[in-house]
């Protein structure tokens, strides 16, 4: 034996980490993140819950659908942005009705007419394009195939067509088409039977057209069927230009879907419309078209378009009967959720091949649920997570593999104790520590030079904490906060400045520095809240506790969901996530259409009406029956609100007088009180798309003189109307019972998140400032 074969193989010596040994053949899992059309989409491989709710009602909506006789439903189904699943939602749609209905993907082309003949060709492209039951088959080529076997049943049936066995020859053109028609099928000999029968059997089938459909003589449906037939026989583009010429002529469209009626009743799904992105025109003749496909010939049609194309191409652009029309079964996708995401994950993995250690390795590298840390439900986007998660597999494939053993990197034998401290021991045991600091160094700076003599004022009545002893334990205490409480410990010792340069007269000359001072109060209340006693526990004896580490990531479960929120927390974070995805939806019209004053108007009166330091009124302006002026009475200031757009001299000259009236009531109220008069101010919201008109009009001759004294223009810019029309919203919601909240419980969650148009609307008039 030789000494290479005696002698035991070297060990690798361990230079630098290596990465992690790529799978053979395989690729990203993560890297498609588009779907481009309906047909190829599995539902075994799809989040079944991600939408799944608005999957049963398109479902329902096709099934349940009353008919030709009665029109059929046009859904309107939006999602907030691109990539939220529309079309993967669509195809999800195709696979579950597949076997019932026959859908039909409309995509048109930059250049297309808005036309019925357009409808059919882009249809029959679309499905002539499309994958079929088998790999050398297309979809349409199944229709057509489905059209022929519909066609020879009934014929048997009628027993217009002998056959040895009527029922089995029944059974068996009820069944899949390939299995028929294609070479390899179990019943290819009834297909073989037919191909060498065709020419005689043309005529009956024919004739059945015209009897079964009123649409076509024998004659004219002759070439029709010789397209199909065609079609079945070879496949690829035989007979589907013959067919184009036909759908092109006159009533061709409607001919088409009810040549494919035959087989299946036609659904039509129309997206990818991002090329009519603000064509009015081409938005209401697609609205018209769609309506009377759906209403007249009876063709349930799903219309699949993302907000800001809604916004800008129909939306208020339509008439309001026909814009109720297309809005009457409308559907808005959501975003993911932590679950969602993790079970997105764990498909795309499964799916690729990868062997379960990499997978749940992957999963605890990814780290879902700090990804979705902080978002508001709802308003991840499928396609952003799968990116994310790409780049996040490329990383991790390129990582250093964790050494065998246990996932820290040691032997699972040895028993290494806890972790040695870095320092040498303490000469004598430490102090407690005081409260752990707030702030950090900017901070903690910050609070010393603004806060100054200020401080919170002192409730009332004794709150969580216990009424102090002595005069001297509260002394020690408010020493204690000052050396360690929200001031960081790295700060102490330092000469804390003077600050008279942010303070004039007692009162702070920054508002800036005022809010990010309200902003600090505001954390030191709710760590008060927290811990009543305003002190960390202190820790077991013989316990150790270990360093913070802030770069450390938390290992998760392989189900890639972590702790949920739950009651109060779980509401709040609901109603935020709810109205984050309003406002992302609100946020095309809000850029694109001038302001909507009724919905701010409904705003202003909810808000009028639930915050309890606002009394409102809505008074009618005399002399001008129907007109009417909200009002905001507040301590030191009333606030006539004015209504949107309105530049008619005669209204303005009307308000002016009524204003004038209510200074002069609001003096005398004051004078017999003995209090200052509150101010008065007139308050006009406009965007960009109302500043030219309203400037014309403000600075124009004709404009009431005695009015300008009182204006106060708020200008709103597309994220603010966005944020105004989803507040509206989803009270209203909360108000008619969709959802299930209370009306005040949606104020106190959200009314901070209108901070900027509370603070806009009720600070002082122009004239006092």
């Amino acid at each position: 034996m030789s000494d290479s074969e005696s002698s035991p193989p070297e060990e690798p010596t361990l230079s630098a980490p290596l990465p992690r040994a790529p799978r053979a053949g395989a690729g990203n899992p993560f890297s498609h993140d588009v779907c481009a059309g309906p047909y190829g989409v599995r539902e075994e491989a799809s989040v079944r819950d991600l939408n799944g709710d608005l999957l049963q009602r398109l479902v329902a909506a096709v099934d349940e659908q009353p008919g030709r006789a009665a029109g059929s439903p046009l859904m309107l189904l939006t999602a907030p942005r691109a990539g939220y699943g529309k079309t993967h939602l669509l195809g999800r749609m195709t696979e579950a009705e597949g076997t019932r209905w026959l859908l039909v993907p409309l995509a048109f082309r930059a250049g297309d007419a808005v036309t019925a003949e357009n409808v059919a060709r882009r249809g029959l492209e679309a499905l002539s394009t499309a994958p079929g039951p088998k790999p050398d088959w297309t979809k349409w080529r199944q229709v057509s195939a489905g059209i022929l076997a519909s066609l020879l049943r009934r014929l048997i049936a009628a027993g217009r067509l002998p056959s040895a066995n009527t029922e089995q020859a029944l059974q068996v053109l009820d069944g899949p088409v390939e299995a028929i028609f294609d070479p390899g099928g179990e019943a290819w000999l009834i297909g073989e039977w037919l191909k060498r029968h065709a020419t005689a059997l043309l005529k009956p089938m024919a004739e059945e057209v015209s009897r079964v459909t009123g649409e076509w003589t024998a004659a004219e449906a002759m070439p029709w069927l010789r397209a199909v037939l065609d079609q079945v026989e070879e496949g690829g583009a035989a007979g589907v230009a013959a067919l184009r010429e036909l759908t092109q002529s006159g009533e061709g469209c409607r001919k088409w879907f009810r040549w494919c009626g035959l087989w299946r009743p036609p659904v039509l799904l129309v997206d990818h419309l991002d090329g009519f992105y603000r064509n009015e025109a081409a938005g209401l003749s697609l609205a018209s078209l769609l309506l009377d496909l759906a209403e007249s010939e009876g063709v349930p049609v799903v219309l699949s378009l993302n907000q800001d194309v809604w916004q800008a191409t129909f939306g208020h652009h339509l008439p309001s009967a026909l814009e109720d029309r297309l809005t009457a079964s409308r559907l808005l996708l959501r975003g993911l959720n932590e679950a969602d995401a993790g079970e997105m994950v764990r498909l795309r993995l499964r799916e690729a091949g990868v062997e379960k250690e990499e997978a749940g390795a992957f999963l605890r590298f990814l780290d879902v649920p700090r990804f979705f840390m902080g978002r508001p439900l709802g308003s991840v986007s499928a396609r952003s997570f799968l990116r994310h998660a790409a780049a996040q597999w490329v990383a991790f494939v390129n990582s250093e593999p964790s050494p065998e053993g246990d996932e820290d990197g040691l032997e699972p034998e040895e028993d290494v104790g806890l972790l040695p401290l870095p320092v040498p021991p303490l000469e004598e045991p430490p102090k407690p520590m005081g409260r752990r600091p707030i702030f950090d160094a900017g901070s903690g700076s910050f609070m010393r030079q603004v806060a100054g003599d200020l401080a919170e004022p002192q409730a009332a009545l004794p709150q969580d904490e216990p009424t102090p002893a002595a005069a001297d334990e509260a002394e020690e205490a408010g020493a204690e906060e000052e050396g360690g409480g929200f001031l960081d410990e790295g700060a102490e010792g330092e000469d804390a400045p003077s600050g008279t340069g942010l303070f004039v007269g007692g009162t702070l000359a920054s508002a800036g520095g005022f809010e990010k001072l309200r902003e600090m109060l505001h954390q030191l209340r709710e760590k008060k809240s927290s811990d009543p006693s305003g002190l960390e526990k202190e820790p077991a004896e013989g316990v150790t506790t270990p360093p913070a580490d802030e770069t450390a990531v938390a290992e998760v479960p392989e189900s890639g969901a972590g702790e949920r929120p739950s009651g109060e927390a779980a509401e709040r974070a609901a109603l935020l996530g709810r109205f984050e995805a309003l406002r992302l939806q609100m946020a095309g019209e809000a850029e694109a259409r001038p302001l909507d004053g009724v919905r701010l108007g409904e705003l202003i009166r909810l808000a009028g009406r639930r915050f309890p330091l606002i009394r409102f009124a809505e008074d009618e302006l005399p002399g001008a029956p129907g007109q009417r002026v909200m009002r905001w009475s507040l301590k030191g200031l009333e606030i006539l609100f004015a209504p949107v757009g309105v530049t008619e001299l005669r209204y303005w000259q009307t308000l002016a007088s009524f204003a004038a009236g209510r200074a002069v009531a609001l003096e005398e109220q004051a004078r017999q009180l003995g209090e200052t008069s509150p101010e008065l101010k007139v308050v006009v919201f406009k965007t960009d798309q109302e500043t030219a008109a309203w400037q014309a009009f403000y600075h124009g001759a004709a404009f009431p003189e005695t009015a300008r004294r009182w204006i106060d223009v708020v200008h709103l810019d597309g994220r603010s109307v966005a944020a105004l029309y989803a507040m509206q919203r989803i009270i209203r919601e909360a108000e008619t019972g969709a959802l299930k909240v209370e009306p005040q419980q949606v104020m106190s969650v959200l009314a901070r998140e209108l901070d900027f148009f509370w603070k806009r609307v009720t600070r002082n008039p122009p004239a006092a400032s």
